[in-house]
């Protein structure tokens, strides 16, 4: 009989020592189980943590109240509501435009705010239906203000080099008769805007220095859309776009350019056409411009107006 309760109490024994270990074991794990949503598992987020104070050099951010958000662990409470917003850092920032027959991603490098108000270097390809090419340059952005200098290499596969003659229509732009056009385009380009009433008053200037054309022969310049005789080429456009929208961040309006080349008798190009922005957010964008030419010494049909931006446009920057 003692051997029976000493048995018994062993086991006991055994079997407390057993739970007690298995509390230990399994108890944090039940803790924590309490704080997934049900039916999430163990991918569930863990809880979030308190966001880090603010430095000094920063204003602390309002709440996602302040935007029509709720707070939740997927919202990053830092984040910009645009570029304009933040301190001037060094930064490295990507755009990318994906449009009808064009993909033009850029890179730049430089100081300031991105996209907004900065200084430093771009470089970007440029990848389009009857080419390759490739622009460098310097770039200083002010809100109203932008001024880029720089040069552009383009390689077409198509289009060649045009013999001298009072004007050219389609045919003569896409004759397979020389080899194709190797050119590279050293550019300076301005651009301003002014407020006024419930839009802008915008304006942009470039000069262009066309090389790399064979004495005596023309080219076709596939980012200006100009017939060439080398190497001066100058470009004016203004217009006016109306702004809309909770922060005005929307565009639309009207613009008209002026080209001439001087070495080209009677080569004034005129166009006229309306341009539009719609800001979805401060990273995607549709733009899209319709500029089609009215006076030209040139028949070359869509090709010679400025139908350069249709689709969409996507920018990221380091914070």
């Amino acid at each position: 009989m003692k051997r029976s309760f000493a048995s018994l109490a062993s086991i006991a024994s055994i079997a407390s020592i057993a739970s007690f270990a298995t509390l230990i074991l399994v108890a944090p794990r039940v803790a924590f189980a309490q704080d997934v949503t049900p039916g999430a598992g163990f991918d569930a987020p863990l809880p979030p943590r308190e966001p880090p104070p603010p430095t000094p050099d920063e204003p602390t951010p309002p709440p996602p109240e302040a935007y029509g958000m709720t707070a939740d662990p997927l919202i990053d409470v830092r984040g910009r509501r645009s570029w304009s917003e933040g301190t001037p850092r060094t930064f490295l920032a990507t755009t990318l435009d994906v449009g009808w027959t064009y993909l033009r991603p850029r890179a730049s490098l430089g100081y300031g705010k991105p996209f907004s108000s900065w200084i430093g270097i771009d470089a970007n390809p440029l990848i389009i239906g009857t080419g390759l090419g490739a622009y460098g340059g310097l770039r200083l952005a002010l809100p109203r203000f932008d001024l880029r200098v720089g040069p552009r290499y383009f390689a077409s596969f198509n289009r060649n080099y045009l013999n001298p003659q009072p004007s050219y229509n389609r045919v003569d732009l896409d004759s397979t008769v020389g080899n194709p056009s190797r050119v590279v385009t050293f550019e300076a380009e301005a651009e301003a805007s002014l407020p006024a009433g419930p839009g802008d008053i915008v304006a942009l200037g470039s000069v262009s220095y066309v090389t790399g054309v064979p004495d005596g022969q023309l080219v076709f310049e596939e980012t200006l859309h100009v017939i060439v005789a080398p190497p001066l080429v100058w470009r004016a456009r203004g217009g006016y776009v109306l702004r809309f929208g909770s922060a005005r961040q929307h565009s639309i309006g009207l613009v008209g350019e002026i080209l001439d080349v001087p070495k080209r008798d009677d080569s004034k190009t005129v166009r006229v056409g309306p341009v539009v922005r719609i800001v979805l957010s401060r990273r995607v964008e549709v733009r899209g411009s319709f500029v089609p030419t009215v006076v030209s010494p040139d028949h070359i049909g869509l090709v010679g107006g400025d139908f350069t931006e249709l689709g969409f446009r996507y920018r990221w920057a380091t914070e």
